[in-house]
């Protein structure tokens, strides 16, 4: 369940980071937007669990409705982001600039009780699938992530596979080149930000609904770090890399720290190290392969036109295709 949650939360930052060069370091706020949201559209008012946490909103929504509103509040919340970090910056501007959204995104929900109970966070969330038994429920519920997954991945190959996502890569490559042909590079990169931002929206209603709370400690800007660091694993731009990248480093990397023995004088040590292998796999890749284990692959066109001769220029939609690579 958490493979397949993480996977979705890699996807949306692939097409962001990956596939349109968005240096986005406040990726981990859309998925905390699509939690939040989730979490009060299926908690009920603040009376009907004792008044203990506060929260806006406070409905009863059926399950797939939540997800579907989790999914629209990450893209918003998505555009709102880009629209603050996008304009008139270079990348490396871009990612400080949404770095510290990500912080005072953080600071404003952890002092605010109101909107989401501060810094105690949401809990008693309900899993829309523990009536059916633990384990039957849990299993359950790996089969909605696995069929939201399988969905997600065909939507983004199709996104990424035709003229949209060419003009993305195009982009990334040489913003210049884009708007001299009159494409706007921010309408594009907040497209970008939108569909990115309904994954990890959708990723972070599929997380809380099964863990069942969510707190400000539980999307710190680190997080971000370890979903770019599968990407650059993986292999920028190819969907299938970040998902083998999402695999090592999540349940290979993070998860199997936790198998180490613990250090009896040093409590945090094994978790901490866990980050610590994270940040060397993430210079090691950028030094010595920066393209990933499966690097991004050129993308294929139809048989060349020929002309009559068999020489000349190309033409008609070979010459398009020419362009667009």
């Amino acid at each position: 369940m958490y493979l397949g949650t993480d996977l979705l939360a890699a996807w949306g930052l692939n097409l962001e980071f990956g596939v349109a060069g968005i240096a986005n370091l406040a990726y981990i706020v859309v998925i905390a937007a699509g939690a939040y949201t989730y979490a009060v559209l299926t908690l009920g008012p603040t009376s009907g669990n004792g008044g203990f946490q506060q929260y806006i909103l406070g409905f009863h929504l059926p399950f797939a409705v939540a997800v579907v509103a989790a999914a629209l509040a990450g893209a918003l919340v998505g555009v709102v982001i880009g629209i603050t970090g996008l304009k008139r910056l270079r990348q490396d501007y871009q990612g400080m600039v949404m770095l510290v959204v990500s912080l005072m995104a953080a600071t404003v929900v952890g002092a605010d009780t109101g909107l989401f109970n501060g810094q105690a966070g949401l809990s008693l969330v309900s899993n829309p699938f523990s009536g059916s038994g633990s384990a039957r429920g849990d299993w359950t519920y790996v089969a909605v992530v696995a069929l939201a997954c399988a969905v997600g991945f065909l939507v983004l190959r199709r996104f990424t596979g035709g003229p949209m996502g060419r003009t993305l890569r195009a982009m990334r490559d040489d913003e210049h080149a884009v708007a001299a042909i009159g494409r706007s590079v921010v309408k594009l990169r907040l497209v970008a930000q939108a569909v990115g931002g309904a994954f990890g929206g959708v990723s972070g209603a599929l997380l809380v609904g099964f863990i069942g709370g969510w707190s400000p400690s539980a999307w710190g800007y680190p997080e971000t770090l370890a979903l770019l660091t599968a990407i650059i694993v993986g292999g920028m731009g190819n969907n299938v890399g970040v998902s083998i990248g999402t695999f090592v480093v999540y349940l290979l990397l993070l998860q199997g720290v936790q198998f180490l023995p613990q250090v009896a004088s040093h409590p945090g040590l094994t978790e901490a190290f866990g980050w610590i292998i994270l940040g060397a796999t993430t210079v090691a890749f950028v030094w010595l392969r920066p393209q990933g284990v499966f690097p991004e692959r050129r993308p294929r066109f139809g048989p060349r036109a020929r002309s009559g001769d068999g020489g000349g220029a190309p033409s008609g939609p070979e010459l398009s295709d020419s362009v667009g690579a």
